[in-house]
């Protein structure tokens, strides 16, 4: 019998259903199927192939505002798309959401290419087999060479692009993420169009969080100088000072003003740039070259 991953009571809106109107039902989550129940004869039970999105803290026009956050779960039912929105305290829902994710995605069978590209190099990497599995903090995909490991807080961009495998050109995620203040660029591709398209809505919603904060950040001009500056040296032992222009105690209080805003962190050799402090970069560098 599937162990239970998730069992709560939520307000639940159904569209194009009797359950249109909200209402309360009990939420059953396995490792084989989402059940929505208002009653022991009256429920849906969807098998995890037929969820295609899930997102967080949206409502779809028809719903009414539901008390707490609604989890919305899109699925095909009877050749028919439905949506369903699952409301419940803050809390509950992300972590169901999680977890709704977690067992939809995990075990799927993975082709990789890591890493593609570190810094501006491509590299002749080829595509490996491994099996997909999302963490607390991180994807990961175990290969016969051992796991690779993506920190969601370290991705600075992805992108669905296509990559040849196989002999074929097959839509693929393509992940920027940092990895000891170098940015690195890796491609995985499901078999699957429905997980693939599922893993790119996972990743959206763990990097806009970050982007928001990006929105409320100010920087001054010799932070910005200092912070592309770090980004031309690298992890380097090269005297930040000279390069600067600047003397050694205003290039210290740039330093920690940029730590502070979690831009920068310590490197082997110096400081070097966070996830955070790559997206400002990328951006930046963006403005300039237009």
């Amino acid at each position: 019998m599937p162990s239970v991953l998730a069992d709560f009571v939520a307000h639940v809106s159904v569209e194009q259903t009797e359950w249109e109107h909200p209402t309360k039902a009990r939420i059953l989550l396995n490792e084989a199927q989402l059940v929505i129940a208002k009653s022991e004869d009256d429920k849906i039970i969807l098998a995890h192939d037929q969820i295609f999105d899930i997102t967080l803290d949206t409502l779809p026009p028809f719903v009414d505002p539901l008390p707490g956050t609604p989890v919305t779960v899109a699925y095909e039912q009877q050749g028919r798309r439905t949506t369903a929105v699952i409301a419940a305290p803050e809390r509950t829902a992300h972590k169901f959401q999680t977890v709704l994710f977690k067992a939809i995605l995990n075990g799927t069978y993975t082709k990789l290419k890591h890493p593609e590209k570190v810094g501006g190099r491509v590299l002749n990497t080829d595509f490996c087999a491994g099996l997909l599995s999302l963490e607390t903090d991180c994807v990961k995909i175990d290969t016969e060479e051992g796991p690779v490991i993506i920190s969601l807080d370290s991705v600075i961009d992805f992108s669905r692009e296509q990559r040849p495998i196989d002999g074929t050109d097959r839509p693929a995620i393509v992940v920027s993420h940092m990895n000891d203040g170098e940015a690195m660029t890796t491609a995985a591709a499901v078999e699957s169009a429905r997980k693939l398209s599922l893993l790119g809505r996972y990743l959206r919603q763990q990097y806009q969080p970050l982007l928001d904060s990006l929105r409320q950040l100010t920087l001054s001009e010799q932070e910005t100088e200092a912070l592309t500056t770090i980004y031309t040296v690298g992890d380097t032992e090269v005297s930040l000072p000279s390069v600067l222009q600047t003397d050694p105690k205003r290039a210290k209080q740039l330093l920690q003003a940029l730590h502070s805003k979690a831009l920068i962190e310590s490197g082997q050799h110096g400081p070097v740039l966070t996830a955070k402090g790559q997206i400002v970069v990328n951006e930046y560098l963006e403005r300039v070259n237009e």
